[in-house]
């Protein structure tokens, strides 16, 4: 890959992550002024939002390692955008 295709990637891929955090963004708006919900009710949906989202990695994880006895995991967290979270480390 040449040069400049790769700095086209990373601007595309800057373009498309620029894109889902105004998403977000304007998703937690129209929550905010349609739904009566005021700043604690959101901040309580977020924090749920996070852990139901390590429950899934969890889940996803140990079914796509659960036939294969030659994976082990030795490190599991969240993305930082939900916090960077560490899940399960080995020690």
């Amino acid at each position: 890959m040449a040069h400049g295709q790769m700095r086209v990637l990373l601007v595309d891929r800057l373009a498309g992550a620029v894109t889902r955090v105004a998403r977000v963004a304007g998703l937690a708006v129209r929550l905010a002024t349609a739904t009566r919900m005021g700043p604690t009710d959101l901040y309580a949906a977020l924090a749920t939002a996070r852990f139901m989202a390590a429950h899934e990695l969890i889940e996803r994880t140990a079914d796509a390692v659960q036939d294969d006895d030659e994976v082990d995991v030795v490190h599991l967290s969240q993305p930082l955008w939900f916090g960077g979270t560490t899940l399960f480390e080995e020690k």
